[in-house]
């Protein structure tokens, strides 16, 4: 899934964009709904694989793992 995401995403931000948010799962979904409307390309069978990979993998609970990975790796 993490290739979709990338093919959908990266044509027009680069993979920060995504990484650097951590949403909800409604809030990934209303994302997504922006993206397609400004032209991204999510088939309709690949719409809940790729919010429950956003949501698992950049939803809220990882908003303080990413940051702690961060400091650590910048600290080094």
């Amino acid at each position: 899934m993490q290739a979709k995401v990338k093919a959908a995403c990266t044509q027009c931000h680069n993979a920060s964009r995504i990484t650097e948010q951590h949403l909800s799962r409604q809030e990934w979904s209303t994302e997504l709904d922006k993206m397609v409307g400004l032209g991204a390309e999510v088939p309709d069978s690949d719409r809940a694989a790729l919010l429950n990979y956003l949501s698992k993998n950049f939803g809220p609970e990882k908003a303080g793992k990413t940051a702690a990975k961060k400091s650590t790796s910048q600290a080094q």
